[in-house]
């Protein structure tokens, strides 16, 4: 009987000490990041059978689990993703909204001095020092839209780095998840399906971390996690990692590009159909939307701005009564062939229409037939005009040479980098062409400078809009753009907050009732250890009787 009773005190003893240890781990992990509150399970003991019935033979401990709601942290990945994905968005948004906005340096003021010096040059054609005010305000502006098409391109610099920064951390993430879905396997085996706890709280906590960077689905087989993107391609798969690669886009080099690659070997390039969320997706949609159109718009306003400065310049004579020269040179459009192709096709590019020309980009593509155009601001097909041999489409005009291949692309960018490459050709006052050439003293008079000056009326941008009107838009864009990106980021931050909050008071760790707990099986241990000292009375009382 008094050993009976010694080993149901010592079970209890065990049980409580465990507990105490379970609490002590609760309290020191307080604030570790990505710890789970792990709880101790207690049974009761089989009973031994007697004449008169079954008695108890104390507590078992079962596990040690963790306090975890799957389907909650479920959505406090979902949510964490898309939080990533905003914020990302936002942030580089807002680069190019601070940018853009107008101030005294902006496009929209330099385009205002112009013309107001312009507007004095005409009360005075001859005047020296108006003049030169006019080719100051000139180089100003060609300046202002130098340096705010170059700071658009050191965007897409630093959008290729992050895209490299951040691959690299997926990467590191999935091979350490793979690496822990192999131990986790193993120790279960090994203890006979006990759970791992710490080391699950590391899987679960990586995983954590790259749902910020990455939309992933995750599955679980025998205790193993399975990571996949939205489309269905695998990341982890039990103990095996496929690691991402950063190559250059093989449409447009200047641009990096995601590569996954199949068992097969094959390679895909992942946009952000693909990665659905998470920073990348913030990252590569911020770059193909509103960076992509920017540069294009930019690009599209200072052609129109230089094509009809020139038209006009050119069309009056200097003091001298010499021909005007051009004003403005820039770079014609680029195309990019793609390094995929098969054949030895190039293309050359014109502009045939400068009021016709868009804000995008375009990529044509042999189908062993026919080219097709795809205008990519707004993914529609388009059907070019065929003139002798040259595709004609929104004031472009393309001559293809050489054999193509079925598949062969290539990538247009009409008006990418006019902003970036405009130059002012003509410094020298003598040479503003100011007058017209005609009986009524051209070379000294003012009627071309009230040509020039009647260009800030003028609907040059794809014939409906002037050119501060066209800036205006630009910068209305992008300022709804970045203010519904921060309304959007506010709110998926409250929402991952509150799940965050939610998850927290499931699995997080309340220091005050852990105290409690404490309290409460420190007795617990007090207790079983009286029951010990009970039966070490009885057991002596036994032996002295024997005496």
């Amino acid at each position: 009987m008094a050993n009976s009773l010694m080993n149901t005190g010592i079970s209890g003893l065990n049980a409580a000490q465990n507990m105490l240890n379970v609490i002590s781990n609760n309290i020191s992990n307080a604030h570790t990041k990505g710890y789970n509150r792990q709880q101790q399970v207690l049974s009761q003991a089989n009973g031994t059978q007697h004449s008169f019935g079954f008695v108890g033979n104390g507590v078992a401990v079962s596990s040690v689990n963790r306090a975890f709601n799957h389907f909650v942290v479920g959505q406090l990945r979902q949510s964490q993703s898309q939080n990533g994905a905003i914020k990302t968005y936002y942030n580089e948004l807002s680069k190019v909204d601070n940018l853009l906005a107008e101030n005294d340096n902006s496009v929209s003021s330099q385009l205002n001095n112009l013309f107001a010096s312009l507007n004095k040059l005409a009360s005075n054609a001859g005047d020296a020092s108006t003049k030169q005010t006019v080719i100051s305000d000139l180089t100003s502006l060609t300046s202002q839209f130098n340096k705010t098409e170059k700071n658009l391109k050191n965007q897409i610099a630093n959008i290729n780095t992050e895209l490299n920064t951040n691959v690299d951390k997926v990467n590191a993430y999935v091979q350490q998840i793979a690496e822990l879905n192999q131990k986790i396997s193993k120790l279960q085996t090994v203890d006979g399906g006990n759970e791992p706890n710490a080391l699950l709280d590391q899987r679960d906590q990586l995983v954590n971390d790259l749902s910020e960077i990455i939309g992933i689905t995750v599955t679980e087989q025998n205790g193993q996690y399975n990571l996949s993107l939205e489309n269905g391609l695998n990341l982890v798969q039990g103990s095996c990692a496929n690691i991402l690669t950063v190559q250059p886009s093989a449409d447009d080099p200047a641009l990096n590009t995601i590569i996954y690659t199949h068992p097969s070997g094959a390679t895909q390039e992942l946009t952000s159909q693909n990665i659905t969320s998470g920073s990348l997706n913030g990252l590569l949609t911020f770059r193909d939307g509103p960076l992509t159109e920017s540069r294009n718009q930019l690009g599209l306003i200072a052609l129109n701005l230089a094509e009809r400065f020139n038209e006009v310049h050119m069309s009056g004579v200097d003091i001298h009564g010499n021909q005007g020269e051009k004003l403005f040179d820039y770079n014609k459009p680029s195309c990019i062939t793609n390094t995929k192709n098969q054949g030895n096709a190039t293309a050359k590019i014109e502009f045939t229409s400068v009021t016709e020309v868009k804000a995008s980009d375009y990529k044509i593509e042999f189908d062993g037939n026919n080219w097709v155009v795809t205008r990519l601001s707004d993914h529609k097909q388009i059907t070019p005009q065929i003139e002798e041999g040259k595709l004609i489409f929104d004031g472009l005009s393309i001559e293809i040479n050489g054999n193509a291949m079925a598949g062969d692309s290539f990538m247009i960018k009409p008006v990418a980098d006019i902003a970036s490459s405009l130059q002012l050709l003509v410094k020298d006052v003598n040479k503003l062409a100011t007058g017209i050439n005609d009986d009524e003293n051209g070379a000294g008079d003012n009627r071309n400078v009230a040509k020039l000056l009647a260009i800030q009326n003028e609907k040059l941008v794809n014939g409906t809009t002037t050119l501060k009107s066209a800036y205006t838009t630009l910068v209305s864009y992008i300022g709804s753009k970045t203010q519904t990106a921060k309304i959007s980021a506010q709110s998926t931050k409250n929402i991952t907050q509150q799940i965050y909050e939610q998850n927290q008071s499931i699995s997080g760790v309340n220091i005050e009732e852990e105290y409690i707990s404490m309290q409460v099986y420190m007795q617990y241990y007090q207790a079983n250890a009286k029951v010990i000292d009970a039966a070490t009375t009885l057991f002596d009382t036994i032996l002295g009787l024997t005496k």
